[in-house]
């Protein structure tokens, strides 16, 4: 009786425990034996490519092999540590932590080392370890280096965008991770394994043209070196949209070794540094000016021979001026002249344009990291704040914001937001989103505009901007020289940053592009001597990339003609109202002829004697053409010419 109860005690007690184990604590039992049985590994998923606006590729993911190991199955750690470190380069403190991954035998996988390039991960290969072992996964790879990688970002170690558009369409780019679960036994030794696939990422084409960016970052890498500049920024951007053409700096770095640079590399100066901008700022000013009526462009202005005092402080302008039309006054630089100007304007009142034309808010582009810049609301000005404001200095701007403001100016008075994404596409190639043009505000009215670009023209032809002057193409635009505050917190007498502001053809543009130079050395560093040179390198080299054709009717006919084909041309609209290039022949104005058939040259002169912009595709005769024959058409518009040859598609 004794034994029998025994024995039932005993079965009551297993029983109890069986239904605990088994049926109260199920899920508990279930997630320990799955977390001691199982690994999960979750894959960097295939990064969407970033093109830029023709498509062309400016960073994709490639594949790449990481190596990991199974401890268990490592037979000699050392020796086995030993040969990964010569395998892979380490030095004796890699050696050592590879050593120390190898003998943690309780643990079922441990990575070595990821995303090898083809070359170690085929020695190591070679090897033939036990316990050694492969997987796939993907790495960002930048085909063209150091270009635009300010904008374009990096990519860590774990597959995530650190900054730039990688950073900003992370969501969109990145894509679904792949997951891979390892079985293992009791002892831990893997079994099986299952895997779950991953999804792609987006494809984002930008706004950037990779010609035109080539084209900044070459010139900008060229003057940078010429001048011993600390520093430099060049924006590009088309004024009827704010799409960014281009955008360099430097110095920069490379995204695929971006920890070979230091991190004061990686920001895009264009964005986030603020600087006082100094007489390019006048375009503000006299845009003020002249839209309140407070002043004409032949109205004389007195200059005070270079010296103005203000509540007990000498103003000194950079040379000496007595009486100056405000014209003469802009195109020479004369900063008591814009001093009069803001004067008759009043603080609010000035400081109102100010904001209008974007400064002292983040502009809203589509990249991290923008800074608002420095502005200070009128309560807060001393009595030299609206003087110093007027020429450029109390102020804090980026270069984006002092292109966007010349670019209200060029496309006849609107402020527009500037975009560098054009449009996001999934692995399917379907829409997921387009970017179109937005209008912030309207800042100048057309006759406004009218006067103040014929004036920044005669900055070009007779004033301090005359080095960035394009044979064929007017030019409207503003040179700047602003002192930097130096360690005394004083105006520097050497230290500067050097600029230019202008946009192209002038009474038609097509881009409007900043070029500036922080800190030139040299016997002639002022904006006009430095800036407007590289302003002109550029523009010269994006004018052609856009096939926008010259000023001056004759070299319309000869620059049509000579178009590469492999060169695809931009939109391009000229601003209303604008004259033709050349005048229509009297028969049948305003529509478009018949050009089937013609040779190539033949037809891109008809083309051209009627005011259109020529785009040619492929080699030949015309064989198809757009718009088509008896179409109404008007000056500016883009014709397309597609060419072939008898006998071939």
């Amino acid at each position: 009786m004794l034994l029998a109860l025994s024995v039932s005690l005993w079965a009551l007690v297993i029983g109890i425990r069986l239904v605990h184990v088994q049926v109260l604590g199920r899920s508990f039992f279930e997630e320990a034996g799955t977390r001691q049985s199982e690994r999960t590994l979750n894959l960097d998923p295939r990064r969407g490519p970033i093109l830029d606006r023709a498509g062309r590729p400016l960073a994709v993911s490639v594949d790449a092999e990481s190596l990991y190991a199974v401890p268990q199955d490592v037979a000699n750690a050392p020796v086995t540590a030993q040969a990964l470190a010569r395998a892979l380069s380490l030095d004796a403190a890699g050696r050592r932590e590879v050593l120390g991954k190898l003998q943690q035998k309780t643990r079922a996988f441990v990575w070595i080392q990821r995303k090898l390039d083809p070359v170690t991960a085929r020695r190591v290969r070679e090897l033939q370890l036990e316990g050694l072992g492969f997987l796939t996964e993907h790495r960002r790879y930048y085909p063209q280096r150091e270009l635009l990688a300010h904008v374009l970002g990096y990519v860590g170690l774990d597959n995530e965008g650190m900054s730039g558009v990688e950073h900003a369409f992370e969501k969109d780019i990145r894509g679904r991770a792949a997951k891979v679960v390892v079985h293992t036994d009791a002892r831990r030794r893997p079994v099986a394994q299952t895997e779950r696939p991953s999804t792609d990422g987006a494809a984002v084409t930008l706004t950037i043209d990779e010609r035109i960016q080539h084209i900044a970052e070459r010139e900008l890498e060229r003057a940078v070196a010429e001048t011993q500049s600390l520093a430099g920024s060049v924006v590009v951007i088309e004024p009827f949209t704010g799409e960014v053409l281009a955008m360099a700096g430097r110095p920069a770095f490379n995204p695929n070794r971006y920890n070979a640079s230091p991190s004061s590399r990686w920001r895009n100066r264009a964005v986030s540094d603020a600087f006082e901008p100094g007489s390019i700022f006048k375009i503000v000013t006299a845009a003020a000016g002249l839209q309140e009526s407070v002043i004409a462009p032949g109205e004389i202005v007195d200059c005070g021979n270079g010296r103005i005092e203000i509540a007990g402080n000498v103003i000194n302008d950079h040379a000496v001026f007595d009486q100056l039309t405000f014209t003469q006054a802009v195109t020479r630089s004369s900063d008591i002249g814009m001093i009069r100007v803001a004067q008759r304007l009043g603080r609010d009142n000035f400081a109102r344009y100010v904001r209008d034309f974007g400064f002292g808010a983040t502009s809203g582009i589509d990249l991290p990291g923008e800074s608002a810049g420095l502005f200070r609301p009128p309560a807060r000005w001393s009595a030299l704040s609206l003087p110093s404001l007027s020429f450029g200095q109390e102020i804090g701007v980026t270069a984006l914001q002092i292109t966007m403001a010349a670019a209200a100016v060029a496309n006849g008075g609107y402020l527009m937001k500037p975009f560098v994404v054009r449009r996001v596409e999934d692995a399917k190639g379907r829409l997921v989103r387009e970017t179109k043009p937005i209008v912030v505000r309207r800042v100048l009215e057309p006759s406004t505009v009218d006067a103040l670009t014929t004036i920044l023209q005669e900055v070009v032809t007779s004033g301090t901007g005359q080095r960035a002057a394009l044979p064929g193409y007017r030019v409207a635009g503003k040179t700047g020289t602003a002192q930097k505050i130096d360690a005394t917190g004083r105006y520097s007498m050497i230290d500067h940053v050097a600029s230019f502001v202008g946009f192209t053809p002038a009474t038609r543009p097509a881009l409007v592009v900043l070029a500036s130079l922080d800190t030139p050395r040299g016997p002639k560093n002022q904006g006009g001597d430095v800036a407007a040179p590289l302003f002109a390198r550029i523009a010269e080299g994006a004018l052609r990339v856009m096939a926008v054709p010259p000023d001056d009717a004759a070299r319309v006919l000869h620059a049509v003609a000579v178009v590469p084909e492999s060169l695809t041309p931009a939109a391009y609209r000229p601003r209303a109202p604008a004259r033709p290039l050349v005048e229509p022949p009297a028969d049948e104005p305003g529509l478009m002829p018949d050009l089937r058939g013609r040779p190539a040259r033949e037809a891109a002169i008809a083309a051209a004697r009627r005011g259109l912009v020529v785009e040619l595709r492929g080699s030949g005769s015309v064989v198809a053409q757009s718009p088509e024959p008896g179409a109404e058409i008007e000056p500016g518009l883009t014709c397309l010419l597609t060419l072939g040859r008898e006998g071939q598609p």
